[in-house]
């Protein structure tokens, strides 16, 4: 795939999952993005040094990053809805739960297994400070969106969940059991 397609299919993809946002807006993301997937870190000063100016580049990712019009919940649910849109009408589908930690961030994610790779679906994300004594409430809490919510339109017999150790919660199984969702997670040796 050449830059050019590359440019035109993440500019469609943006548009869709954000209707609402102006050009500008849609434009510093898919830029962004572009740039993500060129330097693969998130690091705000290798991402600027993509751009040819730096300086601009700069500021122009801090005004987007600090836009409060552009709602984390709301982009991560969009895109969300996009990928379900793109699930065969039938088969099994399977998804991945995972923590991924970066400094004092924490990031909850459900991907899509396909294949070999796993596709980022639907996330959520903490702090130190948020987590301290509530990780299993915010995975149950996570869990329950992730299927009455933005999965809703699938049928849940369809869903297989895999999951590592760290999710071998009482509670969090008995969840998964209420939905009406299968899984395979791993159980500690104890």
């Amino acid at each position: 795939m050449n830059q050019s397609s590359l440019t035109t299919r993440l500019g469609e993809y943006i548009s869709l999952i954000l209707p609402d946002a102006h050009g500008h807006q849609q434009k510093a993301i898919c830029d962004f993005v572009l740039a993500l997937l060129s330097v693969q870190t998130c690091c705000q000063a290798a991402l600027a040094r993509f751009f040819d100016n730096f300086e601009a580049a700069s500021k122009r990712l801090f005004r987007l990053l600090h836009n409060a019009r552009l709602d984390t919940e709301e982009l991560a649910r969009a895109h969300a809805s996009a990928l379900v849109r793109r699930l065969p009408a039938d088969g099994c589908v399977r998804l991945a739960l995972d923590w991924t930690i970066e400094d004092s961030q924490h990031l909850l994610v459900a991907s899509l297994s396909v294949g070999r790779r796993a596709v980022p679906l639907y996330w959520r994300a903490y702090t130190d400070a948020e987590l301290k004594k509530r990780m299993s409430l915010y995975e149950r809490q996570f869990v329950h969106a992730l299927f009455a919510e933005v999965l809703c339109a699938v049928s849940r017999r369809r869903f297989v969940l895999t999951a590592d150790r760290w999710f071998a919660d009482v509670d969090l199984l008995d969840l998964l059991n209420e939905l009406g969702v299968s899984y395979v997670i791993r159980t500690k040796a104890s």
